[in-house]
């Protein structure tokens, strides 16, 4: 399988979803004003490392993902790419609902991890082998030469894209899973081996007013 030489991967900023309680996956909310601060800073830290490197921008469909693309669009002054192979994991009936909401409607739901069994976590939620599948689609079109593709997406997107860039089977995540802080910065490589360059990089976020990284980590 044929792979690019290097693959730029974005979190989005905080959403509002984080702030109000709401299930992640495809409930779809904006950025609050800390998650455009994040974005602005992300997008200038990309800039000074990547400088005058020509770049490909995708972005998952969803507002939070696409509003933390049109930041680091501006700068680079290329028009982002909407891909919807880059959301976050389809969450069923739990989108749009609070945790506590969610699992009071469904109490028998998230019972286990969704990458250790083919059932949904929530009704009509993908299972965890489809969003894999999905999310490596996406990965497996990129092209092995031209722009560097910096890519903006959600945290379970995250880590199904670096699981696939190392050739990690779904049903072998779970006792490997990791999180990614919001508009934190992966980088995978692949001259001439498959590796990760870095993982969940804030630098930029140093210092920031109101950015609390542990419990900001729901997708």
């Amino acid at each position: 399988m044929s792979h690019p030489r290097l693959v730029v991967i974005v979190r989005h900023g905080q959403s509002e979803h984080h702030v109000r309680k709401l299930t992640g996956g495809w409930t779809d909310t904006s950025l609050t004003a800390l998650g455009h601060e994040q974005a602005r800073r992300v997008a200038t830290r990309l800039k000074d490392e990547l400088g005058d490197r020509e770049i490909t921008l995708y972005t998952s469909d969803l507002l939070r993902a696409g509003e933390t693309a049109r930041h680091i669009a501006g700068v680079f002054g290329v028009e982002p790419v909407i891909d919807d192979r880059l959301r976050e994991h389809n969450n069923g009936e739990a989108a749009n609902l609070t945790w506590e909401d969610a699992h009071a409607r469904f109490p028998d739901a998230l019972s286990a991890s969704i990458w250790s069994h083919d059932n949904p976590p929530w009704p009509g939620a993908e299972t965890g082998r489809e969003f894999y599948a999905r999310s490596a689609s996406f990965l497996d079109s990129l092209r092995t030469e031209g722009p560097i593709p910096v890519v903006v997406t959600h945290g379970g997107t995250i880590m199904c894209l670096v699981a696939r860039w190392l050739l990690i089977e779904p049903s072998a995540i779970a006792p490997i899973g990791f999180s990614a802080y919001t508009t934190a910065i992966t980088v995978l490589t692949g001259d001439p081996f498959r590796e990760v360059e870095r993982l969940n990089d804030v630098a930029h976020l140093a210092g920031m007013t109101g950015w609390v990284p542990i419990g900001d980590l729901a997708s």
